[in-house]
């Protein structure tokens, strides 16, 4: 599905660089990954500095997106990833993009999760976007420090935080590091397909 090919100007639109499906390595279990393009916070020691840009040849529409993830397999899905880039530096498309996927995961039998990246802090997004943890089961959140090396499991460096908004996200993240094999999709990650792929790389292909 060419999700570029859904433009329309009275709906919500976001810019796009990736879409994943299936992935292993950006949280619990088989996941459908969305990457933002564009960041203003500009870490030190982000190892994705391309991704930074914000790139509107990327530009689609919202119910495009929510359109790609219908059309998956509910009976593979364990949860939604959004990462970037900066998903919080589109703060109007971000909640329009909750907002369906929140309705649209109401209409599955099965248990999926939405799980979110961000280079923020946890205090800074409450303050800010008051909405947003009511929105997601999990938040990894803070900018990258990655001075002493360590590549952790979810989190991708010790100083990122881990913070649960639900009761499915305390179940799957409140205690959780998974195994080795899990990397965070913060910084250096990049998704891993497991058999088969859909995935969607647009624009000049900058994604985490």
């Amino acid at each position: 599905m060419d999700v570029h090919s859904s433009r329309h100007p009275d709906s919500a639109t976001m810019l796009l660089s990736r879409l994943h499906f299936p992935a292993a390595n950006i949280g619990y279990g088989i996941r459908a990954g969305i990457w933002l393009p564009g960041c203003r916070i500009f870490c030190r020691d982000c190892l994705a500095e391309n991704a930074w840009v914000f790139d509107e040849s990327t530009r689609c529409g919202v119910d495009a997106i929510l359109g790609w993830l219908r059309e998956l397999p509910a009976d593979r899905l364990d949860g939604v990833t959004i990462c970037g880039g900066e998903p919080t530096d589109h703060p109007a498309a971000l909640r329009a993009l909750l907002d369906g996927i929140g309705e649209w995961r109401a209409s599955l039998d099965g248990f999926v999760d939405i799980l979110l990246y961000s280079g923020r802090s946890a205090a800074a997004l409450d303050a800010q976007l008051p909405w947003l943890r009511g929105s997601v089961d999990a938040l990894v959140a803070e900018h990258v420090v990655a001075a002493d090396g360590r590549d952790l499991a979810l989190r991708g460096v010790a100083n990122k935080e881990v913070v649960a908004g639900s009761a499915l996200g305390t179940l799957r993240y409140a205690a959780a590091e998974f195994g080795s094999e899990l990397i965070s999709c913060d910084s250096c990650a990049r998704p891993t397909p497991i058999a088969d792929t859909t995935a969607r790389t647009v624009g000049t292909g900058r994604s985490r």
